[in-house]
């Protein structure tokens, strides 16, 4: 009972986690559960740490020295409970104080749920635990980042299941993601300047001209010249470092005809293999995808500013033991993979 001070004013919150929660899947509320909270929704659940803190101890100073709480406070929230159970609850003897019998039956009946509760707020931020970390990122940094990461954590060892969140491109609201805590972390193509957010560059990714093989006029070198008779797609997108690739491809190509629109790096890649449209695409991606699409990767007469990739989380996070595993098992893998593609 000595974490119940540290442990105090988070009671109620657990209880009805555990009343609506069952593993990972959350559980609707049924009729009989709805009337019990309605019941006892004025009742006071911190009283049952006094409760218990009394009982064990057989004293209310000891009590108030565990609960970090003066004897008055203890005696007044005995009175409430006295009141609430129309019993003395506890009876002095000599310098002593005995539980009735009333007092006796409630310990039974809620001290192994009461101590499971307790057990349960010590096991949620025991860092021991397995994990499970939310990665919010678009679908193409998804399928470029988190199948050889989900390997590199499995090799490893640390208990953890990886949950992906598919982000609108159109949106940009990585940094909200984070403040409200709807991720643990976010692969984004800029740096967050929050103070409470670690950001760390992670990946560079360079860019690629790309059209379909049989395409009538392009063949293996596509010069700004050319580019003013052929038509092209857009990246639809509302990212900041992507949009600085584009005002790049622009400010080397100047004005593009756009004859298609997405904010699908597939979508576009797709559309080029079966039109004469070119395709600016991140070079891992025509790699490992142009030829059984039946596109062509194309070099070129100008240079583009790689896109950089970000990977960002709350310095919060780095208090779980567990998390800081894992991170420093990302961090290690991202710095390998950009040393890797450094040589190449």
């Amino acid at each position: 009972m000595h974490h119940l001070a540290s442990d105090k004013k988070r009671i109620i919150s657990l209880y009805f986690a555990q009343t609506y929660c069952s593993g990972r899947t959350y559980i609707m509320p049924n009729d009989k559960n709805t009337s019990n909270f309605e019941r006892i929704h004025n009742f006071d659940f911190n009283l049952l740490l006094v409760f218990e803190a009394v009982f064990i101890h057989g004293s209310v100073k000891k009590a108030g020295q565990t609960l970090n709480s003066s004897g008055s406070a203890i005696s007044q929230s005995l009175s409430k409970l006295r009141l609430y159970f129309s019993d003395p609850l506890f009876v002095r003897t000599g310098q002593k104080i005995e539980p009735t019998t009333v007092a006796i039956n409630l310990h039974a009946h809620i001290s192994k749920n009461f101590g499971g509760i307790i057990e349960s707020i010590i096991n949620f931020s025991n860092q021991s635990t397995p994990h499970r970390i939310v990665i919010y990122a678009p679908p193409y940094l998804a399928l470029r980042m988190l199948p050889d990461l989900c390997a590199d954590i499995q090799q490893s060892e640390i208990p953890c299941e990886i949950v992906h969140l598919s982000s609108d491109s159109l949106l940009d609201n990585g940094e909200d993601i984070l403040a409200y805590r709807k991720a643990d972390i976010v692969l984004d193509t800029h740096t967050y300047f929050s103070a409470s957010v670690i950001s760390r560059l992670c990946m560079k990714e360079h860019v690629v001209p790309v059209c379909r093989k049989e395409h009538p006029r392009v063949e293996k070198l596509l010069t700004r010249e050319a580019i003013k008779s052929e038509s092209a797609t857009f990246l639809n997108v509302n990212t900041v470092g992507l949009k600085r690739v584009q005002r790049d491809i622009d400010e080397n190509l100047q004005a593009r005809h756009f004859a298609f629109n997405s904010s699908s790096i597939f979508v576009n890649a797709s559309v080029s293999a079966k039109t004469d449209s070119l395709s600016f695409v991140p070079k891992w991606f025509a790699d490992n995808f142009a030829d059984s699409m039946g596109l062509k990767i194309l070099q070129t007469d100008f240079d583009i500013e790689p896109v950089d990739f970000y990977i960002n989380y709350n310095k919060s996070a780095l208090g779980n033991e567990n998390f800081v595993k894992i991170m420093t098992k990302i961090e290690e893998h991202f710095i390998s993979k950009m040393a890797e593609e450094d040589k190449q």
